[in-house]
Order: structure tokens, then sequence, then C-alpha cells
């Protein structure tokens, strides 16, 4: 989704009131806004995270929780019918509304799954329909891994006959009609994860003990990749686009031994129609990060949930930081305005959604 360019005065700190030497002087921290209480049991691990001027939505496999933006009381909460689970979740929140894929895991014989999509003001259903189970790729009882949505679409990877490519679909997330399709070039990869819609990108992994995984950047006339670098395990669980630059994390293997250092975390970016690599920014700040687009920026939250770094999507120039007060497990991020709110995937007890004012 395109966002103008805000300028950098938008991400400056606040003066202090008093200024300190140099030596001691630490990246400013963001204010809490508010804090989710303890959960108390494992509640199911959260598939998604909204947030707008109207709403802060958790989404959970049974239901989507709204709160307040501002203070976090509870506004609505919504189920999906019957006993339908929800196993893939809208990267954002187009418009005004939150889009699910829910079906009955318990049904193996179903044809169809639904798509709905709800007003993040009131919780109502805007609009809800069925799609076809073979247009998709694989859905599973808990997840729907070869499915993402976004931008209005739905992006998935269909795998061919024994003898034929895999297909990048993408379909009119409202209507369920077909936008185009392309196979991929080849018939590698045992297992593919959508990790965006638009554009469709793809993280792939082949069986082979000595191949590497890939990350796909499929358009309508043509696609590229880029292979995994020796030092690192996987991609990041998230892609964000700025214009026509794409930014994914590299997770780095963990040391060998307690004496060897690991290699750096790192954002790359790419150019989306090449495929040519623009910039890198590395950092020391935990093992992941999750990049976000937000005001025509790049934002990098690190897995911790600790802390978040502006970049200037044309060259990873650093543009601002901030240290998140608290802890998160596999902390997945969202932006609005000059709020960030930061959801965390731990199963034990936990704060699972914090959320900060810029400054």
């Amino acid at each position: 989704m395109h966002q103008d360019k805000a300028p950098e005065s938008v991400w400056a700190a606040p003066e202090p009131t008093k200024r300190r030497l140099r030596l001691f002087r630490r990246d400013p921290e963001a204010p809490t806004l508010w804090q989710s209480e303890f959960e108390q049991q494992d509640l199911g691990e959260p598939l998604g995270l909204w947030a707008t001027a109207e709403t802060v939505a958790l989404v959970r496999f049974d239901r989507v929780a709204a709160y307040a933006p501002a203070t976090g009381e509870p506004r609505w909460t919504w189920q999906p019918p019957g006993q339908d689970v929800i196993v893939r979740v809208a990267e954002d929140a187009q418009d005004g509304l939150g889009v699910v894929l829910h079906h009955d895991d318990g049904e193996h014989r179903a044809q169809h799954v639904r798509v709905t999509a709800l007003d993040l003001g009131s919780g109502a259903v805007a609009w809800t329909r069925e799609q076809p189970k073979d247009r998709l790729g694989h859905v599973a009882g808990e997840h729907a891994r070869e499915v993402a949505i976004g931008g209005g679409r739905i992006a998935t990877v269909a795998r061919g006959k024994a003898d034929a490519p895999p297909v990048v679909r993408c379909l009119d997330a409202r209507t369920g009609a077909q936008q185009w399709e392309r196979p991929l070039p080849d018939d590698r990869g045992d297992s593919f994860s959508v990790l965006a819609a638009d554009p469709p990108v793809l993280s792939v992994r082949n069986s082979g003990r000595r191949s590497r995984p890939r990350l796909y950047v499929v358009r309508e006339d043509g696609e590229w990749y880029v292979e995994l670098p020796d030092g690192y395990k996987d991609f990041g669980p998230a892609v964000a686009v700025v214009g026509d630059t794409l930014a994914v994390g590299l997770e780095p293997d963990e040391p060998a031994g307690e004496d060897e250092k690991s290699a750096d975390t790192v954002l790359r970016a790419y150019s989306v129609p090449t495929g040519e690599q623009l910039w890198e920014w590395r950092v020391d700040h935990g093992r992941t990060l999750h990049p976000l687009a937000h005001r025509g920026y790049f934002m990098a939250g690190n897995g911790y949930g600790s802390r978040v770094t502006v970049l200037d999507p044309a060259d990873g120039r650093v543009v601002a930081e901030r240290r998140l007060p608290g802890f998160s497990y596999r902390a997945r991020y969202a932006a609005w305005d000059d709020r960030l709110a930061v959801v965390c995937h731990a199963v034990s007890e936990t704060r699972r959604v914090r959320v900060f004012r810029w400054k």
C-alpha cells in the first residue's frame, strides 16, 4: 500500500531537559501508552495484529479481539461461525477492513474455505464469501502458509502435477476473481511459505541436504530470487515494501561453540522490479528482525520487542531509534500515526500486547 514519505522531523526525539555526557547517552525511550493484562493460560498463538486510529485488533485461531488504541479498553470481539478456525490474516487493514481466512478444520472433505472482512471500527462483518479450496495452496488445520492476504489480494502457491512447476496465483480478495497466475521457473521446492501478497513473496525450501532456502518475488511479467547466504538459517518471518524497495531480515545460524560468534543479524533491501541488492543494515540487537512500512520509511523491530529503528528506504540510513520498555518473544509490530503496537508470541504468561507513542 503506497504511503507518501513524511518529513524526517516526525521521527525526531524531543530534546532532553538536561544534557548528558555523550559517553552515557542512550537512544530515547518510547513512552508506554498501555499494556494488556498478563495472560494466565495459553489462549493460542497470535496470528496477526492490526492497528489503526480506531482499533488495535489481535487475531487468534478462535477470535478477533479489539481494543481502544489510546487506552487498551476492550471494544469488541468477533468469532468465526460454527466450528471454523482462523488460519490466515491480512498483512494490512486496507480501507479500515481486516480480512481473515477461516474454515472448519475438522471437515477434511470440505470443498470451500471462507474469507471474511471485518470493519475494524465496529467489529461488524463488512462482507464474507466462500472460496474454493482447489484455487489455493494447502490449507491445513492450523495454518495456511501457502496463502497470504494483503493489498486487497490473495496470493497463493499451488503445487502442480509431479512433472509441473508450482504456480503462483493472485485472486481478488473481495470477489475471488483471478488476477493472474505464473508458474515458477522450475519445480524446485518441497516447502513453501507465502510471506506477502503485494507483490507475492515466497520463501522456498528444498529437502536437499546442501540446498539453501530461496526468496522469490513474483510479478505477472516475471520473477527473481535470492538464495540465503552461508551463515544464516532462514529469511525473516515478514517482508516490507516501500515504493520499489523490498526489505527482508536474515536470521543467523546459532554459534557452533561457546567461543564462536554468529553472523550479524541483517536487514537487506532489494529492488522489486530487478532483484538488485540495494543496501543492507546490520544490527546486534537480537537474532530476528520484523520490518514494516510506515510513513514512507522502513521500521525494523527486533525479535525481543525492545528496540525499533527507522531506516531511509533509499540507502538504509538510520533516521531514528527508540528503546521499548518491556520484552516480547518473537515480537511482531504494527504502526499507525505516531503509535506502535508490539505483540508477543510466547506461550507462557505474558503481556500479549504493548502499545507505545513514538515521542
